[in-house]
């Protein structure tokens, strides 16, 4: 199972065989998506990374190649970049202006009529897909498109697609797929032939179906059918409990429609609705005999007068969402209110210092005084010798991908209780690509609980006695300044960053701590390019969670982390900025190595949450 992110990093303006990158799209397990332009036209560039994906690539160019249906997003072509030393699969798509099917039912409402139409665009695209023997694998609501010209539903990303004669590409029982969205006999399978090593699952049709009862289910009551204190007790209710019907969850929900979908939702493949082409007709049918009542949003919206409902106290979003008196409720929470003044300083230590703030721990202060009085030195002596100054570039942007792990969380959860999520979506900010590598050496990992090390007394000292001497010698020589990178546009986090960040109880503004290399503190190199960081235990983010991003150097070491990707468990993306152990933005450099594109630093550091890259 891929658990990190692919490993392309574009900035816009990027040109890829003639395709002139504007910004990022998406990212999945196995690619990134990027919005291109050419000749004045726009298209959908997704990079595969080759040494990761292999033969992925090809099965999924193959794939696209002989599916031609409105329904299903058309490839125009493919190649290899950079054409000298080709490192990724191009694959050319068109581009979908529109939302994914999760975020058009948030934003839209639908009614009854609007999502039978939508779930009638995906059963065409796998009635296609089936009737030429390829499997979608990853049927989920991150994988449809609605398009906002016509509302016309179509189904993207066959990355993990399997079609009839495929090689195997997987050593794992069941192949790649989002957890929650595993079909029941799936399941079954994991269980009954959990010792067997070479016991594989082969997906079939009936899991697409499956996994589109899910998506039918969600987009009629909220809600998602089966419910577990953790992992295990969830996927026993997947083997075993009846779903509510939705037309039960949801008095909107046309009796005919929640019938179609509980079909697709029945145990074993026999039961089930038998293929995506009977889908349709039943689909087709229910909308023939619509009435009114099928163009009635299904849920209420969140607005002033449904926030709560009268003689309960639903003050939270997730009460608000999941304990509704008559119907589940769609939308964007309203503003929260006014944080209490006797909670201001509690709000305040949560938010990030402003840019021209420096918090000192009070041990640290002699040490802060020492270096702000060489500061007056080096302005009054760049004052008496007449010397210019040069303006320091913020951090460049920043992200990494991380390699994927071979470690399975399936089997622990069909065997034990564990507690998994489904995967989201993740779409990560545009970012540069460097041509040169960061590099850390570091030591086998250890087994002991990772300590916070304390830093030498001495080590902030060094780089400014350094700035010192060399002003003074520049001084006296008229050398040029300092050659410093120059400062890349702010950027957006990842799509969903934040949001996955405080479903771990991480707000923006809450600082952690990591280390670039595990075992005791010490120096070590990095240089612009691809960087991991590991955190401590912390609550909420797991001890042993890598964060990956891109360091960028210049007057100190800037970074930038978009995903995290815990010991157990899927990645998500996240949204962190570098600083040091003092909570100054960026790593100062350590003596020993002046080059523009490398830097030494200390091994500790820490890490901010944000809401976006300043």
């Amino acid at each position: 199972m891929m658990r990190g992110p692919p490993p392309a990093v574009l900035s816009p303006g990027a040109q890829v065989l003639g395709y002139t990158v504007a910004r990022q799209l998406g990212q999945g397990g196995f690619g990134t998506v990027y919005l291109a332009h050419c000749e004045g036209q726009r298209f959908a560039l997704k990079l595969l990374h080759v040494p990761r994906v292999g033969e992925r690539a090809e099965r999924e160019v193959s794939i696209l190649a002989r599916l031609h249906h409105p329904n299903v997003v058309r490839i125009l072509g493919h190649g290899y970049w950079p054409v000298a030393q080709p490192q990724f699969v191009v694959i050319v798509m068109e581009y979908v202006e529109g939302r994914q099917l999760d975020a058009w039912a948030e934003a839209e409402n639908p009614t009854g009529r609007q999502v039978t139409r939508v779930l009638l665009g995906v059963a065409r695209a796998l009635t296609v897909a089936h009737a030429d023997g390829v499997v979608h694998r990853d049927v989920k609501e991150a994988n449809v498109m609605v398009r906002a010209s016509d509302g016309l539903a179509k189904l993207v990303d066959f990355g993990i697609g399997d079609y009839v004669g495929a090689r195997e590409l997987t050593a794992d029982i069941l192949p790649p797929g989002t957890v929650d969205y595993r079909s029941p006999e799936a399941w079954r399978f994991l269980r009954a032939h959990l010792e067997e090593r070479d016991a594989r699952y082969t997906a079939g049709p009936a899991d697409d179906l499956w996994a589109l009862g899910l998506v039918s289910y969600r987009l009629l009551t909220g809600r998602f059918p089966f419910d577990g204190e953790d992992g295990a007790s969830l996927t026993e209710a997947i083997l075993s409990s009846a779903p509510t019907p939705p037309h039960e969850e949801n008095e909107r929900v046309p009796r005919v429609l929640s019938d179609v979908c509980l079909r697709l939702l029945e145990k074993t493949p026999e039961a089930r609705t038998p293929s995506a082409q009977t889908l349709c007709e039943s689909l087709e049918q229910a909308l023939r005999g619509a009435d009114v009542t099928w163009d009635v949003p299904l849920c209420d919206a969140y607005a002033e007068d449904s926030a709560t409902t009268e003689g309960e106290d639903i003050d939270s979003f997730e009460q608000w969402r999941h304990q509704p008196r008559h119907r589940p409720r769609r939308g964007k929470r309203i503003s929260p209110k006014p944080v209490p003044a006797e909670d201001s300083d509690g709000a305040a230590s949560e938010m990030p210092p402003p840019a021209t703030t420096v918090r000192v721990a009070p041990e640290k202060r002699g040490a802060f005084r020492a270096w702000a009085a060489l500061a007056v030195m080096l302005v009054l002596a760049g004052a008496a010798w007449g010397l210019g100054t040069s303006r320091i570039a913020r951090p460049a942007s920043t992200r990494q991908e991380v390699a994927p792990s071979d470690k399975s969380t399936q089997a622990d959860r069909a065997a034990a209780p564990t507690g998994p999520e489904a995967t989201a979506a993740a779409v990560a900010l545009p970012a540069t690509l460097q041509e040169v590598s960061a590099t850390v050496t570091t030591q086998p990992k250890e087994t002991q609980p990772l300590q916070l090390p304390s830093k030498p007394a001495k080590k902030g000292m060094s780089v400014m006695a350094r700035a010192v001497g060399t002003a003074a010698a520049c001084s006296a020589l008229a050398c040029p300044g300092p050659q410093v990178r120059p400062a890349p546009p702010p950027e957006q986090c990842p799509e969903g960053a934040v949001k996955a960040m405080a479903k771990r109880e991480v707000k923006v503004g809450r600082r952690l701590h990591a280390l670039f290399v595990q075992g005791r503190p010490r120096i070590i190199s990095v240089g612009d390019g691809p960087v991991e960081v590991h955190l401590l235990t912390e609550a909420g983010m797991p001890g042993g969670t890598v964060l990956s991003g891109r360091a960028v150097v210049s007057d100190r070491v800037y970074g930038r982390f978009t995903w995290a990707t815990p010991l157990q468990g899927d990645g998500f993306p996240v949204c962190f900025e570098l600083l040091s152990v003092e909570g100054v933005k960026g790593m100062e450099r350590e003596a020993g190595d002046d080059s523009p594109s490398r830097a030494r630093i200390f091994s500790t550091a820490a890490v901010r949450a944000v809401s976006e890259f300043e």
